[in-house]
C-alpha cells in the first residue's frame, strides 16, 4: 500500500528534471532573427559549405559576391539559458502561459526584437526575455531574472547555382537575409550574431 502511495505522489509532483528541455534541442525551420527569411542570399565573405551539420566533409565553397538559395535551417541549442520568474505574469502569445514566482524558464534561442524561444513544462513559447544576465539580487522592479543565456548554433541548408546542396554555420557571411531590409542592410542579422556570441 505504501509503495502505491509513493508511486502516486511521484506521478503527481512534477520533477525539475522533467521540466528541462532535451539537449541538444533542435528548432527545425527556424530563421532566428526579426525579418529572417530563407530565399536568395548573397555572400559578403567566402563561405564553407559542408555535406552535413558538422565540419567533416566540404561540399563546396561560396565566393564573396556569389548568390545562393537559403532553403531551410535549424537552430541547435546545446545549453539552455535560465531565467527565474519573480512575479505572477502571463507570457507568450498564441499560446500564452501563466507563470508564478520561482518558476524557471529555459531560453533556447533569440528570435529577434528582444524575443526568445523558451521552454516551460514541456512546451515552447515566445516572449520578450532577451537581455544580459541580471545581478543577484536583481533590480527591485524586475519581473524575470535572467540568470544565464543559451548557447546555440544556426545551421542553414543552401543550394548554389550549380545545384549543389549543403549546410553552413557561417550564416553571418550572407546578406539579403532580412525581408524588411535591402540587399546591403544586414542590421537584423548582425544584431542576432552579436547576441548569440
Amino acid at each position: 500500500m505504501h509503495e502505491l502511495l509513493a508511486l502516486a505522489l511521484l506521478l503527481l509532483v512534477p520533477s525539475q528534471t522533467a521540466a528541462k528541455p532535451p539537449m541538444p534541442f533542435y528548432d527545425w525551420g527556424a530563421c532566428p532573427f526579426e525579418g529572417c527569411t530563407y530565399r536568395r542570399w548573397q555572400a559578403v565573405k567566402p563561405v564553407t559549405v559542408w555535406t552535413g551539420r558538422n565540419h567533416r566533409h566540404v561540399a563546396f565553397t561560396v565566393k564573396s559576391g556569389e548568390w545562393v538559395r537559403g532553403l531551410t535551417g535549424v537552430v541547435i541549442t546545446t545549453r539552455p539559458g535560465i531565467s527565474k520568474v519573480l512575479v505572477k505574469i502571463t507570457l507568450g502569445n498564441k499560446p500564452a502561459v501563466n507563470v508564478s514566482p520561482g518558476d524557471l524558464l529555459y531560453t533556447l534561442h533569440d528570435l529577434g526584437e528582444g524575443f526568445d524561444l523558451f521552454w516551460f513544462r514541456g512546451k515552447t513559447y515566445s516572449d520578450q526575455i532577451s537581455g544580459e544576465p541580471d545581478p543577484d539580487p536583481p533590480p527591485p522592479d524586475s519581473q524575470i531574472q535572467i540568470i544565464s543565456r543559451p548557447q546555440y548554433v544556426w545551421w542553414a541548408k543552401i543550394r548554389n547555382a550549380q545545384g549543389q546542396v549543403g549546410w553552413t554555420d557561417q550564416t553571418e557571411r550572407f546578406t539579403n537575409m532580412d525581408q524588411f531590409a535591402g540587399n546591403e542592410d544586414m542590421s537584423g542579422a548582425l544584431a542576432f550574431f552579436r547576441q548569440r556570441n
